[in-house]
């Protein structure tokens, strides 16, 4: 024995780091009412100091720091480190990013139904999660560019790592909504299923542009079985999320998710387009189901 760290198990530490950022994006100080927050006279600065010295009272924060100190290397733990920091310096400054999404060039998707689409692009792209995704997925579009010796065999596994990340956002479509959009989508003559086909179409859009250098079969596999079993805590259970975060969900559901979306998405390998098909059935029942239950709410507050 030699005693070194074993390279192979950077990626899987790398993993659980970045799930471990999703609770480390919380702001602590979301919970003070907004009208005494407003009274205290903080600036974007001082804001952010609070929010990052507040981390070093996170448990997880320092157990993490010394698992990838003990299994993996100083730099990755830096890397860890400096995400966590990165994350918080962004979520306070919120006002200040807004123009930053203003600024990406949403194309426009014909007639009311596109409009809806578009809206919802725009909206996920005020949370982090399609960031951290981002990340993964230029990390492994450029492996995939700049090394010849890149194993193919690891692109459908960096392209299900990308559908992860993103996978709990498909539990809290409507986290971002307010009580008066909840109310606009109602008024809407639509029915149900295209409300809720649109904030899966973008949620979908999204997903495919990062994971199309990668393996787009295995991402989208895994993102029609997130979708599909993240379809009841969305309408049913859903969270309230905050924008410049990382998207708050419930394992409960995050489990399933994970599962069914690595089964599918695995398979795409051994039985080419059959587990995309079967993804896409069972997104398509979910869908049905989730319309129904939509329209009938609709019909009970009209009554």
């Amino acid at each position: 024995m030699s005693g070194a760290k074993p390279a192979s198990a950077e990626p899987f530490l790398f993993l659980l780091g970045s799930l471990l950022l999703f609770p480390l994006s919380s702001d602590p100080l979301h919970r003070i009412p907004a009208v005494r927050m407003a009274l205290w006279p903080l600036g974007w600065r001082e804001r952010t100091v609070l929010r990052v010295v507040s981390m070093l009272f996170s448990p997880i924060l320092w157990l993490t720091v010394l698992l990838l100190l003990l299994r993996a290397t100083v730099s990755l733990a830096a890397v860890f480190v400096g995400a966590a920091v990165a994350i918080q310096v962004v979520g306070a400054a919120t006002g200040r990013t807004w123009h930053v999404v203003r600024a990406i060039r949403v194309p426009r998707f014909p007639g009311g139904w596109g409009g809806l689409v578009t809206a919802n692009v725009r909206q996920m792209l005020t949370v982090l999660d399609p960031y951290l995704a981002l990340i993964l997925a230029l990390g492994g579009t450029l492996w995939r560019l700049l090394d010849r010796r890149a194993d193919p065999d690891a692109f459908p596994v960096l392209s299900l790592l990308v559908a992860v990340a993103l996978s709990t956002y498909a539990q809290c479509l409507f986290g971002l909504d307010s009580a008066a959009a909840m109310a606009r989508y109602r008024l809407l003559p639509l029915r149900g299923w295209r409300i809720l086909l649109a904030k899966d179409a973008a949620f979908l859009l999204v997903l495919l542009f990062l994971v199309l250098p990668l393996s787009p079969a295995h991402g989208v596999a895994f993102g029609l079985a997130a979708l599909a079993v993240g379809r009841y805590p969305a309408l049913c259970r859903p969270l309230p999320q905050h924008r410049w975060r990382l998207t708050s969900g419930r394992v409960l559901y995050a489990v399933p998710q994970g599962v069914v979306g690595c089964m599918l998405g695995f398979q795409a390998t051994n039985y080419g387009g059959a587990p995309l098909g079967a993804a896409a059935a069972i997104y398509l029942v979910s869908l049905y189901l989730g319309g129904r239950v939509w329209d009938r709410r609709v019909r009970a507050t009209q009554a």
